[in-house]
């Protein structure tokens, strides 16, 4: 059994909108607030976030190709250890679960007085740079802040090196949280903007050097032989 646990702090840079998907009389969209009524992020957000950059870093490093966590195809209807992709193998898929675990991201103090701003925007046609009828709308957006959190997991049949090494999956989603920059809505207008630190790192209650993460990462070879081995006997 493999175990992993990820300390975390989200530095937020800039100003964010993490949006709750509700409105009220004066304002459109609301950012996302606990009971109470402090900004959070929530930790399927995160899950969303860091897997998307995992993918988008395991086909840098030409890892085998994960899988579309929406797509039907029955090719991925087996066990996740008998899956290919090191992403499949801990985060799941439609088919299977994976057993990693991701807490809502909280402050550890109160919000500064007055965190939360709204501003006044416009939906425009891309093409002319007009704007359109009725496409008036406000968005609360909250002031930089730090959070705290923690994501952890429990697996089977990961590949590791040595039994007391990191397993390859592990540091695929260490170095894909690493890779994170932005969070949250409108990043194209410069909202978001983060700094995600890893505080610790304990692998079967023990702990691990992050710099070590990236040594393992420049031996996919090594995984694809285990994958093949695994398959043959």
């Amino acid at each position: 059994m493999h175990h992993i646990a990820i300390h975390l702090t989200i530095n937020m840079t800039a100003k964010w909108h993490m949006g709750s998907g509700e409105g009220g009389l004066i304002l459109d969209r609301l950012i996302k607030r606990d009971s109470r009524n402090r900004p959070f992020i929530p930790g399927s957000t995160l899950k969303g976030i860091i897997r998307e950059s995992c993918e988008k870093l395991s086909r840098t490093l030409e890892f085998p190709e994960p899988s579309d966590p929406h797509a039907d195809d029955l090719k991925y209807f087996r066990p996740l250890i008998k899956l290919e992709s090191p992403v499949d193998r801990i985060f799941g898929n439609k088919f299977e679960g994976g057993q990693l675990f991701f807490r809502d991201a909280r402050l550890e103090n109160e919000p500064p007085y007055g965190f939360q701003k709204t501003q006044a925007r416009i939906c425009k046609y891309r093409k002319l740079g007009t704007a359109k009828d009725k496409h008036l709308f406000s968005t609360e957006y909250a002031a930089p802040m730090s959070f705290k959190t923690i994501i952890e997991g429990h697996h089977r049949g990961l590949i590791n090196n040595m039994k007391e090494d990191l397993p390859f999956e592990y540091c695929l989603l260490i170095a894909g949280i690493m890779n994170i920059t932005h969070l949250g809505g409108d990043k194209s207008t410069g909202c978001g903007k983060t700094d995600v630190l890893v505080d610790s790192i304990q692998y079967n209650e023990k702990t691990v050097p992050k710099d070590t993460v990236f040594e393992y990462l420049e031996l996919p070879e090594y995984y694809l032989d285990v994958l093949e081995t695994e398959a043959n006997s």
